[in-house]
């Protein structure tokens, strides 16, 4: 009964659960819209294929569970979103007579019961998980194994002990150095690895999941021919590496799997939102400084003799080089006067800046006071080099002169403003200004793109920090 019950409940709050709640919830924004013809049960039909769809190509299966619960609200969101929008496009096709109210109302109908459903699941689990105890056991359909004691055997046991909709009981442990008795959860070490063999023949072992510390995975290469031979499912945690910053997740390379470690944002649709503000953004920008951008050109003209644009070399994503826009601010050949003031640098580490510049110009530094010489970047972001909001580019010489921690600066799209740019500029040492980068990588979202750009303009009113 045990068995049947948690059966019932897993599928209820599963991929078949979820698919009855989405047909509901078109049923009655159709009902409620005042939709009533033969099309509502093609589009029905048409919802339950898609969802089918969408579960067989969403990615990776669950490996112990093949009717997994979702958990995460986010995921539940991003799912729910993408059947609508394949609704949509079915319903363009098919030409039912349903309009934006009948699938936003479904959209609205939809996320709502689909989020009580998942709050309900959550009390499931709970319910499943008491369910779930050595003395019921026996309804547990799948049995494995850990191979490995350490951390990360250790973090999986707990997410499989505290996942009742795995459906699965952990025999114990196989550990390469352990010999004496040793539990873990209550789990107990039941031998060397050395014993799968005589393990998988005399108990149910439904997967052999290997998660040793990376100083034992050459002796696992046995394991994986014995399992392999007797038929017994193998999962492997490839974390080999614990980063302190980049996150893992899989991937192709030419076809081949791999797995990827980046230290940067990989959040795609936030990140596509980002480059289609960062053009706008740059575009409007320069249609509304146009004005501004002649006086400067013809104050920059008449006061000095050069260019009005200063054209540098710098550093953006990954060490590639660009060509870097600014009003010029200085005399013509200001470059070549700068080895003789190097000994008035006020900046650490191997940035050159002072704060009464003789090269600058009258004009000059009006223009950096309220950050007009900055605009022309808006080219650069144009051109895809830069992003409005990101680290400041740096020079490559500068950038030659790194630690390797500071060079993970690079690792984005340097931006027209940053954390650094409102907060204090030159006032801030070089070492602080590295770290304002990479907190900004870190904890990168498109909030913080907005609040960063709207300290900006009172930052570029003030003329603070220039």
């Amino acid at each position: 009964m045990r068995r049947f019950t948690r059966k019932t409940l897993l599928s209820i709050h599963g991929q078949l659960g979820a698919a009855v709640i989405s047909s509901l919830a078109l049923l009655v924004a159709l009902v409620l819209t005042g939709h009533t013809g033969i099309y509502i049960w093609e589009m029905v039909a048409t919802l339950v294929l898609v969802r089918i769809v969408h579960r067989i190509t969403r990615g990776p299966l669950p490996v112990l569970s093949p009717e997994a619960v979702r958990k995460p609200l986010r995921r539940v969101l991003v799912d729910e979103l993408s059947v609508v929008l394949t609704l949509a496009a079915a319903a363009f096709v098919m030409n039912w007579p349903v309009g934006n109210l009948v699938l936003g109302g479904y959209l609205v109908i939809n996320l709502l019961l689909q989020t009580a459903g998942l709050a309900i699941s959550r009390l499931t689990m709970v319910y499943l998980r008491r369910l779930t105890s050595k003395h019921t056991e026996g309804g547990l359909q799948k049995q494995a194994v850990i191979v490995g004691t350490g951390q990360k055997a250790q973090r999986l046991a707990d997410r499989i002990l505290d996942s009742p909709d795995l459906d699965t009981l952990l025999l114990g442990f196989l550990d390469y150095h352990k010999d004496y008795l040793w539990r873990y959860r209550d789990l107990p070490l039941i031998g060397h690895p050395e014993d799968l063999r005589q393990l998988i023949a005399t108990c149910q072992v439904d997967a052999l999941i290997v998660a040793v510390e990376l100083e034992d995975m050459p002796r696992t290469s046995g394991l994986f021919e014995l399992a392999e031979q007797m038929g017994v499912t193998i999962c492997y945690m490839p974390e080999p590496f614990e980063p302190r910053f980049a996150r893992m997740r899989p991937g192709y390379l030419c076809g081949l799997p791999t797995m990827v470690y980046r230290a940067i944002p990989e959040n795609q649709p936030p990140l596509m939102v980002k480059a289609i503000i960062d053009r706008l953004g740059a575009l409007v920008g320069l249609l509304l400084a146009a004005p501004v951008m002649l006086l400067t050109a013809a104050a920059i003209k008449l006061e000095s003799r050069g260019p009005v644009f200063f054209k540098q070399i710098r550093s953006g994503l990954n060490g590639k080089t660009f060509e870097f826009y600014k009003f010029r601010t200085m005399c013509a050949d200001a470059e070549h006067k700068k080895d003789a003031l190097t000994n008035r640098n006020e900046m650490s580490g191997p940035v050159f800046k002072i704060a009464d510049d003789p090269r600058v110009t009258r004009i000059g530094r009006f223009l950096r006071k309220y950050s007009i010489d900055e605009v022309p970047q808006f080219i650069n972001v144009l051109r895809g080099d830069m992003s409005l909001v990101g680290p400041r580019p740096p020079l490559p010489k500068e950038v030659s002169e790194y630690d390797p921690w500071q060079h993970r600066k690079l690792s984005v799209k340097p931006g027209v403003t940053c954390l650094w740019q409102v907060n204090g500029r030159n006032q801030i040492d070089f070492e602080e200004w590295m770290h304002l980068d990479l907190e900004y990588i870190d904890n990168w979202s498109l909030w913080l793109d907005a609040k960063i750009l709207a300290r900006t303009i009172p930052a570029v009113i003030k003329g603070s920090g220039s």
